[in-house]
């Protein structure tokens, strides 16, 4: 199954070893972000070092696990679908994410309840768990 992750299902599975890390690390799933999250991730990295009460080298070995498992899509390559996007969603940073799913042809997964929209399906944690019979 193709997903593209967002920002906040990266963040819960980097602050806590549960669900949301389990499946990140599924083998079966083939994972895909806008390259703009590897900016937003590492914006926040004294924030995730306090936060998950690591040193920075641990912090960024973990890091770097995790962004192994994902595969980056250019803005440059998301163009041709931001006018799609922008007609599904309001929110400018989740057209973002609109539009790198529809460029890899993948389904969503994030936190974000308002995420919804007519045209690509959302998973949640929780339904992608029962979907990858982890529950």
């Amino acid at each position: 199954m193709k997903l593209v992750v967002d920002a906040n299902v990266l963040y819960s599975a980097f602050l806590r070893d549960g669900l949301t890390r389990r499946i990140l690390f599924n083998r079966d799933l083939e994972l895909y972000a806008p390259s703009f999250l590897l900016d937003e991730f590492f914006k926040y990295f004294s924030e995730l070092c306090q936060r998950s009460r690591e040193s920075p080298d641990d912090v960024k070995q973990m890091v770097s696990r995790f962004l192994r498992r994902i595969k980056f899509v250019e803005l440059e390559e998301l163009e041709p679908y931001r006018t799609p996007s922008e007609h599904l969603i309001a929110d400018e940073k989740d057209q973002v994410y609109i539009a790198c799913a529809l460029s890899v042809g993948a389904d969503i997964w994030t936190h974000d309840r308002h995420f919804r929209q007519p045209r690509i399906r959302v998973w949640s944690t929780h339904a992608l768990a029962e979907e990858l019979k982890l529950l």
